[in-house]
């Protein structure tokens, strides 16, 4: 999981370093996943919780494992809820509409998302509806 993480924060450094900040990174661990940087630690902490009950078992450990388990609770709603929702929603007001990468979200998997942020861009049937379809209530 951790082991992802880093290698997808290091994919889409180089990336960017390479093709400008506000190039869509699509490739490398980009290819199957969204966020590989989140859900890779999300999965490293949620394993690492999981360890640590199996290791205890029973007996004068269970408090420390309820503590444990409202970290790994609070470490979920950030990664998934905040991280990958909020991330997920900026792309979608950058880059929506455009063909790569439509085909991009299509194609992968956002990982672990809570809230689902935000719907999905509505289509627009010409420039006339665009226009006037332009308001705040325009997605």
């Amino acid at each position: 999981g951790f082991g992802l993480g880093a290698v997808a924060d290091a994919w889409k450094s180089a990336a960017k370093r390479l093709k400008g900040a506000d190039h869509l990174v699509t490739g490398g661990p980009y290819i199957f996943l969204r966020h590989p940087n989140y859900t890779g630690e999300l999965f490293g902490w949620l394993a690492s919780f999981a360890a640590a009950v199996a290791a205890a078992g029973p007996g004068r450990l269970r408090p420390w494992l309820a503590l444990s388990a409202v970290g790994a609770a609070g470490i979920t709603f950030v990664l998934a809820g905040e991280a990958a929702a909020g991330l997920e929603k900026k792309h979608r007001e950058k880059y929506g509409g455009d063909p790569a990468y439509e085909a991009w979200v299509k194609r992968t998997w956002a990982g672990p998302v809570l809230g689902g942020g935000a719907p999905p861009p509505r289509r627009v049937a010409n420039e006339f509806e665009r226009v006037a379809w332009s308001g705040g209530v325009f997605p």
